[in-house]
């Protein structure tokens, strides 16, 4: 049974047993094998594609080593298993969800706000049971790619290295290594040329292996220097330097536990093409999910008193990075959304309730009323009393 159809079988078991529903997202061809619960959704200040939300969900599981459970923009969670790499350097990644997840078994769906349409009809997991879900669809795709034998060769790219090796012992300058190349090949990362720099590092493997001879100590030692020369050509591409670091962090604890040529040569194609798609497929998408997450917290902790250093550790950024996304997407600091955010719910407290308009400011986070009616004046051209007068008299 191939690959695919192993998948499908394992989405309909978890669906199965579960409730959740489960989809199979071909990385390869961009699109869904087996449908998404929705293709998208109409937000109200965007809209969300459920193949790019969820392309960020297979990415950030295989920087998170293969457990990763996320929020869609709409407030509803999901599950994202890492990439399967059979062959190819990223094929298919299930999605679980949606479903409400929350300790509350008494009333589930209290703390839905963020989704507006009725929640009644997806299930329901605690925490530990959405932890559990996301430890065993992990261990049920590894035991798919465990039962896979490897291909005889990896795309051509073995049988091409071979050919390479071949034609080097007729040639006068076949010990000499080519470091123009390591540059050409940074410069194709930076540019996101795939096949372009696929055939610069196959020429590069293709001279190590032939200068190490069968030395795997000395063939990983410059597997490891091609490493750190692609990381750094995707940072200078735009790729986050976090996630770039992250990464390499765990390559380089792998690189010593993978045998043999054909297998080094899968491996590092298969970071190649992951580096590349930092620098260029996830780049945007990364930033709107963040801006998403980000938004939801401060909605959800309006009236407390909150912090740069939360935020950022919500969203798993460095405090320079996060505020840098901040300012990039939104056009403000951090401090001037969340005052903007404060002020958009106080407007709904101001027309729709009685209470006075120091609670009102109190409930949004404002500590002080003055300063509550400093900005609000600032941010909508009126004081709060004047707006809620003009609001009540629209009413009428």
């Amino acid at each position: 049974m191939e690959l695919a159809e192993r998948c499908r079988h394992l989405c309909a078991h978890i669906q199965t047993l579960t409730g959740v529903h489960t989809a199979l997202l071909d990385l390869t061809m961009q699109h869904f094998d087996l449908p998404p619960f929705h293709s998208g959704c109409t937000l109200q200040n965007a809209d969300c594609n459920a193949y790019l939300t969820h392309l960020y969900g297979a990415y950030e599981a295989e920087r998170w080593d293969g457990k990763y459970i996320y929020y869609c923009p709409r407030g509803l969670v999901f599950i994202a298993t890492p990439p399967l790499k059979i062959g190819t350097p990223m094929e298919y990644c299930l999605i679980s969800g949606p479903f409400i997840m929350s300790n509350n078994t008494t009333d589930p769906f209290e703390d839905s706000a963020l989704c507006p349409e009725p929640l009644d009809h997806l299930p329901c997991l605690t925490t530990a049971q959405a932890r559990a879900l996301s430890e065993l669809a992990c261990a049920a795709v590894s035991s798919l790619t465990q039962g896979l034998a490897p291909p005889d060769v990896d795309s051509g790219n073995q049988a091409t290295i071979l050919q390479m090796m071949y034609d080097l012992t007729a040639e006068d300058a076949a010990c000499i290594y080519p470091i123009e190349s390591e540059r050409r090949l940074q410069e194709h990362i930076r540019a996101g040329a795939k096949d372009a720099a696929q055939e610069l590092l196959n020429d590069l493997l293709t001279h190590i292996y032939y200068l190490a001879g069968s030395d795997q100590r000395i063939i990983k030692s410059r597997i490891r220097e091609l490493l750190v020369l692609m990381s750094r050509a995707a940072i200078d591409g735009g790729a986050d330097i976090n996630d770039i670091l992250a990464l390499c962090c765990r390559y380089e604890q792998e690189v010593d536990k993978i045998p043999g040529i054909e297998a080094l040569n899968r491996w590092i194609g298969s970071i190649l093409h992951q580096f590349i798609r930092l620098v260029f497929d996830l780049r945007e998408i990364k930033h709107r999910n963040v801006i998403f997450q980000i938004t939801a917290f401060i909605k959800e902790h309006l009236s407390e008193k909150l912090t740069l250093d939360q935020a950022a550790e919500q969203v798993y950024l460095s405090k320079s990075y996060f505020c840098r996304i901040i300012k990039d997407e939104l056009g403000c600091t951090f401090t001037e959304y969340v005052n903007r955010l404060r002020i958009e719910r106080s407007k709904t407290l101001l027309c729709a309730t009685g209470m006075p308009i120091a609670e009102i400011a109190c409930a949004v986070g404002f500590d002080d009323q003055s300063y509550f009616t400093r900005i609000f004046k600032k941010q909508i051209g009126i004081a709060p009393g004047k707006f809620r007068e003009r609001g009540t008299t629209h009413k009428a």
